[in-house]
């Protein structure tokens, strides 16, 4: 799949976003089910100097490699996030697409300028620039991660 923003046509998904109420059990269960893992699970705290959309929170992040692509899955464990929403509203399941990008301030403007609205976004590990996107038609939830 290749998505053209104007700026840059992204492919090759960084990862796929799936929201969920605990990472241990269902890391477990996927592992155990279908032989996913090993997992890389660690927490986030985002304060407020490094959000750019949305607030300061607490998070449970777990990765495992899926051939080219990784899943990612989420806990939310302090504030009042994207994540905590998706689950009260949706329940468990698949939140968002990931694409990995050099030019994160290029590709934001962009979608930006095509109408696309940012949902949630910051600084995470320090120096790494992410946000989501909601976009329209097709209500898909896009996020950019800064990669080098």
């Amino acid at each position: 799949m290749t998505l053209n923003i104007g700026v840059t046509a992204l492919s090759n998904p960084h990862h796929i976003g799936v929201v969920v109420k605990d990472i241990d059990e269902t890391t477990k269960f996927l592992s155990s089910m279908f032989g996913l893992g090993p997992w890389d699970i660690s927490e986030a705290t985002i304060t407020k100097d490094e959000v750019i959309v949305g607030e300061p929170f607490r998070l449970k992040i777990a990765f495992a490699k899926l051939g080219e692509t990784s899943l990612e899955l989420l806990q939310s464990l302090e504030g009042r996030t994207i994540w905590s929403e998706f689950l009260e509203i949706h329940g468990e399941g698949v939140h968002h697409i990931a694409f990995g990008i050099s030019n994160w301030d290029e590709v934001v403007s962009k979608a930006k300028e095509q109408g696309a609205r940012m949902v949630a976004g910051g600084i995470v590990w320090g120096t790494t620039h992410w946000c989501y996107f909601d976009t329209k038609p097709g209500g898909i939830v896009v996020e950019f991660i800064e990669v080098s």
